[in-house]
């Protein structure tokens, strides 16, 4: 372990050494190409280039240098560190507002998504990004243990009744709650063809919707209901968790009894 810990010290405290060994990553370069590259000195370059040779890393090839294949194995895996450690740092701050609790959800599923997270002078961005993937789609499904607030119900009450196919999840005072507060767009989402509703009173306080092309998740704040992430990503194996998850969720869950009182 000393040794490897050693290793990654050597490469990460020098910027110009994990360019030259991802330039050479991508096929062999002479001193002049390794310059233009990296940004660094050709006495610079020559101290790297030694460095590489004296660990097995790389060899010259006649004016070109090239990795070997310990120093392949080096880049690659050690772009994949550099890659995995840029996104805890891009989702550092958010987590908490993340479904890591739930089976099967991990990092990589939202590794490359979308982030909007909640900024000074816009609390609803998260909101906003969210309702401007329902004013695309065409149809969505999910769940939303929080779908109260004006910003958050209007934007998918107009796309309901304008026609976009719906399959929705609620708690059920969520869905009392909205009954009582829009009681005119309630009854006309609720007459509407395109709506097929559940309740499960077991929902985390997340939004997870799936769209024809992408997925989407949201995360709330419990103590004043913001949503303060959302998450967006065309990924396949995102796609693949949420519809899974979806169809957990529904599994457990009561049709919606249109004749119950909103009171």
């Amino acid at each position: 372990m000393p040794d490897a810990l050693a290793a990654i010290e050597f490469l990460a405290r020098s910027a110009h050494r994990v360019g030259v060994l991802e330039t050479l990553a991508d096929g062999p370069r002479d001193r002049r190409e390794l310059r233009a590259a990296t940004g660094a000195s050709d006495p610079t370059i020559g101290r790297i280039l030694g460095d590489f040779e004296d660990r097995g890393w790389s060899r010259r090839d006649g004016h070109d240098y090239v990795l070997t294949g310990v120093g392949a194995y080096v880049a690659e895996h050690f772009a994949t560190l550099v890659d995995r450690m840029a996104v805890e740092g891009r989702f550092r701050d958010v987590w908490p507002w993340l479904p890591t609790e739930l089976p099967g959800f991990s990092v990589d599923l939202v590794a490359d998504a979308v982030l909007t997270v909640v900024a000074p002078g816009d609390p609803y961005a998260p909101a906003t990004r969210c309702g401007s993937l329902f004013r695309a789609a065409d149809w969505i499904r999910g769940f939303d243990a929080g779908l109260t607030a004006p910003h958050h119900f209007e934007a998918l009450y107009q796309r309901i009744v304008d026609g976009m196919d719906t399959e929705l999840i609620l708690p059920s005072e969520v869905s009392r709650k909205i009954r009582r507060t829009y009681p005119e767009q309630a009854a006309a989402v609720v007459a509407s063809e395109h709506l097929r509703l559940w309740w499960n009173d077991d929902l985390p306080l997340y939004r997870l919707t799936v769209f024809p092309d992408r997925v989407g998740i949201g995360g709330y704040d419990p103590d004043s209901g913001v949503l303060r992430v959302y998450v967006d990503t065309p990924s396949p194996e995102a796609r693949s968790w949420a519809e899974s998850t979806f169809r957990a969720f529904r599994r457990d869950a009561t049709p919606f009894p249109s004749s119950v009182s909103t009171a």
